[in-house]
């Protein structure tokens, strides 16, 4: 039997602003995304006749996912409307990327199948279409299939490849941290409720940071906007803490390597918190997060990632 495997990679809204609601229900953004090295490794090998589905842990244990709203299944349905397959197939995914985070690990798991079917089956289809096919049960899939910087439009099937320099994507980290607290049901929707029309944006600090990686400048934490961010910290119980939590750490690690602190943001519609900082104070402050207490408990998830362009984040390969 033939393997074909990819990385999913997490991606992460470096700017989410929201612009308003629309007519149809949805809204629209404006938003740049990049793709990170916390990726899922996805596999799919074909034979018989039925759809299978796994999820596994790094070490190999069962991971617990709503089957009876299994991205994936949907989109692999979604496929199969559009284009019938001509046999049926396995598909095995390793998660690393931390459920229900705000870094897309659902919708990049659906984008890695699509590009993994289209691989192993030779199916004709166009990124174009294949982002069609995606969309159909997530906003956030087509992003994940493009891969790379990116700057989303529309409710997200509006996309543009930024054409990013490599100097723009080196030199910096992505400090990441998931605490461990509760997320309400339906997050993303609870948290469009959420949003006050002060919250809305205009899209000019996308555009600027659109403008900014195009010429090769490296992005920075200033750069870095997100509309959910107030809100959040009233939606979610827990964030708060969190939040001055991973600020303290930050803080403490600039402080001692001369620069001056940034405030962490909201990763998508959360509860990951990241930081756009220096490689070492990266390091640094992560440590502090995973041993706040001298005593190495960590709490939540903890990640320092590195940004990928388009063909690190979507190459498939055949096993």
């Amino acid at each position: 039997m033939t393997t074909w495997t990819t990385a999913a990679a997490a991606k992460l809204n470096l700017t989410l602003e929201v612009i308003g609601k629309r007519a149809d229900g949805f809204h629209d953004l404006a938003s740049v995304v990049i793709s990170l090295d916390l990726a899922d490794q996805c596999s799919l090998t074909l034979g018989g006749t039925e759809r299978r589905i796994s999820y596994r842990d790094h070490d190999g244990r069962p991971v617990s996912i709503e089957t009876h709203d299994d991205i994936i299944d949907r989109v692999w349905q979604a496929l199969e409307r559009r284009c019938p397959l001509p046999s049926g197939g396995s598909i095995d995914v390793i998660k690393r990327i931390p459920i229900t985070s705000g870094l897309g690990g659902g919708s990049t798991d659906a984008a890695a199948f699509l590009r993994l079917a289209r691989a192993a089956w030779r199916l004709d289809l166009s990124d174009d279409e294949l982002c069609e096919i995606g969309a159909e049960v997530g906003s956030d899939i087509p992003v994940c299939i493009m891969g790379g910087p990116m700057l989303m439009q529309g409710r997200g099937e509006r996309l543009t490849a930024l054409q990013v320099p490599d100097g723009a994507l080196s030199g910096w980290k992505v400090l990441l941290h998931r605490p461990e607290i509760p997320v309400p049901a339906a997050k993303t929707a609870t948290m469009y409720r959420s949003l006050r029309t002060t919250d809305y944006r205009s899209g000019d600090a996308t555009s600027m940071l659109a403008d900014r990686m195009t010429a090769g400048h490296r992005p920075s934490q200033d750069d870095c906007v997100n509309s959910f961010d107030a809100s959040a910290r009233e939606v979610m119980q827990g964030l708060i803490g969190a939040w001055r939590t991973m600020g303290a750490a930050i803080a403490r690690a600039s402080l001692a390597a001369g620069e001056e602190p940034v405030v962490p943001l909201l990763a998508g519609a959360g509860p990951t918190l990241f930081a756009v900082l220096r490689d070492d104070i990266a390091i640094s402050a992560a440590d502090s997060l995973r041993d706040p207490s001298g005593q190495r408990q960590p709490s939540g998830f903890t990640y320092v990632a590195s940004p990928l362009d388009r063909t690190e984040a979507t190459a498939v390969r055949q096993c």
